[in-house]
């Protein structure tokens, strides 16, 4: 009994020293960085994670060098905060995805890490293989989906098809990236763009087109194009079309037997890339040299014309399926009677759902060497059509009488004209200047009767009370008004009067005090009266 109890302390001493020993090492994490997996296939996506502890949690990002691969996203990080017996701890997770670029040994590390303190420490690198697909190098979507699904894969891949596999130098070839996928898509974005250096290139919108269902043998999937290129080879040769990639989200059932297993689901990352294509490229033709090389091309010519004695205009328009941003102006069988100025106008590109057409004008100006009747030559443009026949495209010669001109000779000044005169023009000049002289005669007897107001008031105001009363009345009498009269009177004329008697009044009485200018003032109401 005894040795039992004995036994008993002794396991529970060893449990609490075990206990206490694990909680001491639990500031004592390392850095570290993983992946998920060490062996992947091509379309595969690997989670790299990157652990940072205590001083080193500080960082608010970190570099990883990679070899053979690339991050498909921004990482995405947490950070943690422990307090354990008095002792605390940080920790800040980094977390990536990314996918291959090629097959063979792929390389995540190493990571120099910069502690806030000056700590340094590096993190060993970490090799993943990454496997080639069997069906990488074909853009055949039911091989492609066939192997996805024999691996065990997500059916979803990117297919690359072109309008043509051989062209000639500066035809247009049309380049579609379609998404093939029999899951469920969540959302996409394109993640990897090829880089295009043999080609001059035209962006056809596709964000217009719908969605297809189509059967790929007895497979049914969702057909959507992603991206669409009209491409013009720059040279001759075997010219290469890189791989485009894309990051897709897909909802993916999780494998339950339960009752509600058909709606339990997570959502999955993947990559996918379209194999390479091949364009060769074929060389001109010997022969003549051609302007442009394309299908549909057309030319059209405007009619000479010579405005104002000056040089003679003829609008030429180049227009089809190719590449016209550095065609040379078509040209003239001979040479005309003059000198010749060619002014390149406006270009315009059509970018349709399915090709790209361009649209390039020119002005000619002649300047004729001589009076009479000059004839514009007749204009030629050689074109290449994708079958290797030359085509040439004319434009008929013209003739028109013209006036001599050179290009520094100002053009003759217009003959003026003046309008006839009519008779609702007449009427309407009558009318403003009966106006004008009426405003005119208003504002000079408003003036004139105003300056007398003031000379009258200057007249009648004197320095004291009873003189400006004795003036008032002389100045009423002068006008065949009697002032006894006045004060009885019910007028305005009256109501002033009575107004500048009581205050004449009242100041000679001493009874208020008031200034010349109120007395004034009554006296300009009875005068205006």
């Amino acid at each position: 009994m005894v040795r039992q109890k004995s036994e008993g302390r002794r396991q529970k001493y060893v449990a609490q020293i075990l206990l206490l020993s694990a909680f001491c090492l639990l500031p004592l994490r390392a850095n570290d960085i993983s992946v998920d997996k060490h062996v992947m296939q091509m379309d595969d996506s690997i989670t790299i994670t990157v652990t940072l502890e205590n001083e080193f949690a500080n960082l608010g990002s970190i570099r990883i060098p990679l070899q053979n691969l690339a991050f498909s996203g921004a990482p995405s990080v947490s950070s943690e905060f422990q307090w354990i017996n008095g002792a605390t701890s940080r920790r800040k997770l980094f977390t990536y995805t990314a996918h291959a670029t090629a097959a063979g040994n792929a390389v995540v590390g190493p990571i120099t890490l910069h502690g806030t303190a000056g700590q340094v420490e590096t993190l060993a690198p970490i090799s993943i293989q990454v496997v080639a697909d069997a069906a990488a190098g074909t853009n055949d979507p039911l091989k492609i989906l066939r192997e996805l699904m024999a691996t065990n894969r997500d059916a979803i891949c990117l297919v690359a098809e072109a309008d043509k596999t051989s062209a000639f130098t500066g035809e247009e070839i049309v380049v579609t990236w379609t998404l093939y996928n029999a899951t469920a898509v969540q959302q996409y974005a394109i993640g990897d763009i090829p880089k295009l250096e043999d080609f001059w290139t035209e962006e056809l919108d596709v964000r217009g087109e719908p969605q297809q269902q189509i059967m790929l043998g007895n497979l049914l999937v969702q057909k959507l194009p992603i991206r669409r290129v009209a491409l013009f080879p720059l040279h001759s040769g075997s010219l290469f079309v890189p791989s485009l990639g894309v990051n897709a989200s897909i909802l993916k059932r999780v494998g339950t037997r339960g009752p509600f297993s058909f709606y339990e689901g997570m959502e999955v990352d993947v990559h996918r890339r379209s194999a390479p294509l091949t364009i060769h490229a074929r060389p001109i033709p010997p022969g003549p040299p051609v302007a442009v090389v394309g299908d549909s091309v057309t030319m059209r010519c405007g009619v000479p014309v010579q405005r104002n004695g000056g040089p003679v205009a003829i609008d030429v328009t180049l227009n089809g399926r190719a590449n016209l941003r550095a065609v040379a102006p078509p040209s003239f069988e001979r040479p005309p009677a003059g000198s010749v100025q060619i002014i390149d106008k406006k270009l315009d590109v059509h970018r349709v759902r399915y090709d790209a057409w361009m649209s390039r004008q020119w002005q000619y100006l002649i300047f004729p060497s001589r009076d009479g009747e000059f004839a514009a030559p007749a204009m030629t443009a050689d074109v290449l059509s994708s079958d290797g026949a030359r085509k040439q495209l004319r434009c008929d010669a013209t003739t028109l009488i013209v006036r001599a001109a050179t290009p520094n000779e100002p053009p003759p000044r217009l003959a003026t004209r003046r309008p006839p005169v009519t008779r609702p023009a007449v009427a309407l000049w009558v009318v403003a200047v009966v106006l004008t002289c009426t405003l005119i005669a208003l504002a000079v007897a408003r003036t004139q009767r105003s300056q007398r107001i003031r000379s009258a008031v200057r007249h009648i105001v004197r320095p004291t009370a009873p003189e400006t009363r004795i003036a008032v009345d002389a100045y009423l009498q002068s006008r065949g008004i009697e002032p006894g009269a006045l004060m009885r009177e019910a007028s305005d004329r009256g109501d002033a009067y009575r107004s500048l008697r009581s205050l004449l009044d009242a100041l000679e009485r001493d009874r208020i005090v008031a200034g010349e200018r109120e007395v004034a003032e009554r006296v300009r109401d009875l005068v205006t009266a």
